[in-house]
């Protein structure tokens, strides 16, 4: 081979790979971006509604949560103070199995798209129970839970914590909630797990499992 040709060919691979590392950048970049807009969305609902005298537990204080759901978790003594309590919290749908008419869900502090191909840190998920008989769609905007807070402490736990006889609505005052829409990919049982599709915390200081 002619070093021409050695040295075209050499040049028109680095282009792809210079191409390639920039998409991969700018891909980075807006997801972080991304996440911070979510986060931001979420503490600015939960300062608004405990300005109006709400008693509402912040995702923040759940995520002081150290441990692991294997041996147990470590809780802020401040969290004690909501356990077995009522309280409303703030944050966005994530489906379980089904996607359609759900009377329980996990919630997070950002969304991801499903809880098959991506999985978020254990102390940022809350199980939710709905009041018995009722169901909702998985809604694409933050949505705002009131139920009984519960810690679950000691090992072999499936979450760290659960609202149960919940009741949900629109976190923005007179917001509408509207279904989500999922791709076709998400709806299957069981795909293939996809990191690049969760969306990292916004000041992630995390050694849960």
């Amino acid at each position: 081979m002619k070093k021409r040709t050695k040295r075209d060919i050499g040049i028109f691979l680095g282009v792809i790979a210079l191409i390639g590392g920039v998409a991969l950048a700018n891909s980075q970049f807006r997801r972080g971006n991304l996440a911070q807009q979510y986060e931001r969305l979420r503490a600015q609902l939960e300062s608004g509604h405990l300005q109006e005298g709400m008693n509402l537990l912040p995702f923040n204080l759940l995520r002081k949560t150290k441990g692991s759901l294997t041996k147990g978790g470590t809780f802020a003594a401040d969290l004690f103070d909501y356990n077995n309590q009522p309280a409303h919290m703030i944050g966005f749908m994530v489906p379980q199995e089904t996607f359609i008419d759900v009377s329980d869900f996990m919630m997070l502090p950002i969304p991801i798209e499903c809880y098959f191909c991506a999985m978020p840190p254990a102390r940022d998920v809350l199980y939710v129970h709905l009041q018995e008989g009722e169901t909702a769609q998985i809604y694409a905007e933050p949505v705002l839970i009131l139920g009984t807070f519960k810690i679950n402490e000691g090992p072999g736990q499936k979450y760290f914590y659960s609202i149960t006889d919940a009741t949900i609505r629109a976190a923005e005052d007179d917001g509408e909630l509207t279904r989500r829409r999922l791709k076709l990919q998400h709806m299957l049982p069981v795909h293939e797990r996809d990191p690049d599709l969760l969306l990292e915390p916004y000041n992630p200081d995390d050694d849960t499992d």
